[in-house]
């Protein structure tokens, strides 16, 4: 029997970075935790043949490169959950890591989360996120801390990306942003983009990740640090390119209004019989779910709220509804068929429709 969830909250990614030690142990703690509505993708670069016949329980998504942000660029792109955790380098899962992750996104302002990243003792924090400041760069906050303090929290800027929480769609927002393919300045980059738009990094001291038995790594090397450093400069204004990459996330969570896709789109039910619109290869009865039962219930609040302002068998007062004068419009209101009662379609045109 498949483990899939039908509706699954939350996708959990464990990257295949090439080291087998390290991705085994990391996938082995997430399956043995795993939490209620969620799938588990496994990214690799097509050299991962899956030894343990663990099809039933995971998704395998073949990438094109083997680093950590094209990976998880990658799981984004096909992710069911509105939810995107990457466990990567022997970072190990705990008992319950995920169960406060889904209240803290309730604040629609939190685009990621930074889980505490506990040493391999488990009695001290290796770190609770980064911060970033004048004289440091993706610097480890609480590290070597037995309980991280209020100003510990407060000081984190973002999340380290082989441990961390995000929203799928911001993760596909920010795709297209270089990233060297350095975990590290993905990790920046992406939050700094998405402070730009209104999103902040929330620090979860209660959803514990352990690191690896060689530590966690949060080591920055030469070609990084010059990587980040111009990042920093992006994010102060001092230069024009962060307007353009702003963009990017500027309409996340924002519908667009009724007049920017009146007449650009055509009438699905002939452009596309066959009832997919977009890409078919990447359309699933499981996608349609979640956007399907929202229209309906949607739709079930408007047609409640009309039947309570205007109950079966009354009309609404004309003053409320029309600009014409009462007296112009009380045949039309009136019981269809019954003496007097006109069609609406025998209304006068007015206004510019009036060529008299």
């Amino acid at each position: 029997m498949s483990l899939f969830s039908p509706t699954p909250v939350l996708s959990i990614v464990v990257p295949h970075g090439g080291r087998e030690d390290e991705f085994e142990a990391s996938l082995v703690s997430v399956l043995e935790n795993r939490p209620p509505r969620s799938e588990v993708l496994v990214c690799h670069d097509g050299s991962y043949a899956d030894p343990f016949q663990l099809g039933d329980e995971v998704r395998f998504v073949e990438t094109s490169r083997g680093d950590l942000p094209s990976q998880v660029l990658a799981a984004a792109e096909v992710a069911q959950g509105r939810l995107l955790h990457v466990l990567a380098d022997g970072n190990l899962a705990s008992e319950g890591w995920t169960d406060a992750i889904f209240d803290c996104f309730e604040d629609e302002a939190v685009g990621s989360v930074a889980p505490a990243i506990l040493a391999p003792c488990q009695t001290k924090t290796a770190t609770i996120g980064w911060t970033q400041g004048a004289s440091s760069l993706c610097a480890p906050v609480a590290a070597h801390k037995r309980q991280p303090s209020r100003h510990d929290r407060a000081a984190v800027v973002g999340s380290y990306l082989s441990a961390s929480f995000w929203r799928t769609d911001l993760l596909r927002a920010v795709a297209e942003v270089p990233h060297a393919g350095d975990a590290h300045v993905a990790a920046v980059a992406w939050t700094i983009l998405a402070h730009a738009c209104g999103f902040h990094c929330h620090s979860e001291l209660t959803s514990q990740v352990v690191a690896r038995a060689e530590g966690f790594d949060s080591a920055i090397k030469a070609g990084t640090a010059r990587h980040l450093q111009s990042i920093a400069t992006v994010a102060d204004n001092q230069s024009a390119i962060r307007s353009g990459l702003v963009c990017l996330l500027a309409n996340l969570h924002r519908p667009s209004r009724w007049s920017e896709g009146e007449g650009h789109f055509a009438i699905e039910r002939y452009a596309t019989p066959e009832g997919v619109v977009g890409t078919p290869s990447k359309a699933t009865v499981e996608k349609g779910k979640r956007p399907i039962a929202a229209i309906l219930k949607y739709l079930t609040q408007v047609h409640d709220h009309i039947r309570e302002a205007f109950p079966p068998g009354t009309t609404p007062d004309p003053a409320k509804v029309t600009l014409r004068d009462p007296k112009d419009v009380e045949p039309f209101c009136r019981e269809p068929m019954s003496p007097g009662w006109k069609s609406v379609h025998e209304l006068p045109k007015i206004g510019i429709w009036d060529k008299a």
